[in-house]
């Protein structure tokens, strides 16, 4: 199922414009998916299935000629850039104190998500340069789903569930509508597109 859906949702990409193929990165390999996993328990397999059909992108950064962001206003990270982004959370929980930071956490509605700044247990999928993340909850509370898809972040206070899996989330941006790139924005280098209502 999410290798149907990732590459109908590449092949969306690309014949809207947006050059989806040329950031894609190759798949890793079982032993990458996980070592990278070792950290949260392993990674679930709707998540590992999509990592075995790419490694993330290549970064923006990095990008020479027509490319762009493969999730709404987020680039999706490579099982290396995962490690450093969730490395760089637990960073923070190391420092941090409860209080310093979930007290400003709000939580959309009655969507069921954990109400704090970050967890252990959620893997970043994607990233939109800004500390902010997709992330991937691998221990919701109850009434949520392990692999839902959530938004964390410095400018992120408010804890959302976008998808209640990985398949879904693919699914809800192949149902999205999507913008052409404008004229030329996409002739010389990176073009950033979004969703604003999925992420």
């Amino acid at each position: 199922m999410i290798d149907d859906l990732w590459w109908r949702w590449v092949d969306r990409l690309d014949a809207r414009g947006w050059h989806a193929r040329a950031v894609l990165r190759p798949p890793a390999g079982e032993d990458v998916i996980a070592a990278a996993g070792e950290v949260v328990g392993g990674l679930p397999d709707e998540l590992a299935a999509l990592y075995r059909l790419a490694d993330g992108q290549i970064p923006s950064r990095e990008v020479t000629g027509p490319a762009t962001n493969l999730f709404p206003g987020h680039e999706f990270l490579s099982l290396a850039g995962a490690s450093r982004a969730w490395q760089g959370w637990a960073d923070i929980r190391r420092e941090y104190r409860p209080e310093d930071f979930d007290d400003m956490i709000t939580v959309r509605g009655d969507d069921p998500v954990h109400r704090v700044y970050t967890r252990a247990p959620w893997w970043p999928l994607a990233e939109d340069g800004g500390g902010n993340h997709l992330m991937v909850d691998l221990d919701p509370p109850p009434g949520g789903t392990i692999g839902q898809v959530l938004v964390a972040g410095p400018d992120e206070d408010e804890r959302r569930v976008l998808a209640p899996t990985v398949a879904a989330y693919l699914q809800a941006l192949l149902d999205a509508e999507l913008d052409d790139p404008e004229p030329g924005a996409t002739g010389e280098g990176f073009a950033w597109w979004d969703a604003p209502h999925l992420r």
